[in-house]
């Protein structure tokens, strides 16, 4: 998940970027495109993220909560 959290900030970071350029440079086509490809890249690291939480909270919950830990004997 931390993985995931660092490429998620990563593509956020990048994504922040190429709108301040495209907003800065009034977006031209080269600086639209760049946009949509880096906007494409944020949602994709959003997506892994998110897959990375969901699986750690079902871990979690079916491993660690308290009422499986009692019933595995621990």
């Amino acid at each position: 998940m931390a993985e995931a959290y660092a490429a998620l900030s990563q593509a956020h970071a990048s994504y922040q970027q190429s709108m301040s350029i495209a907003v800065d440079t009034h977006a031209s086509a080269d600086t639209g495109l760049a946009l949509k490809r880096e906007g494409q890249a944020y949602a994709a690291a959003l997506t892994r993220y998110s897959e990375a939480a969901m699986a750690w909270l079902i871990f979690v919950d079916a491993f660690l909560h308290p009422k499986n830990v009692r019933r595995a004997g621990g």
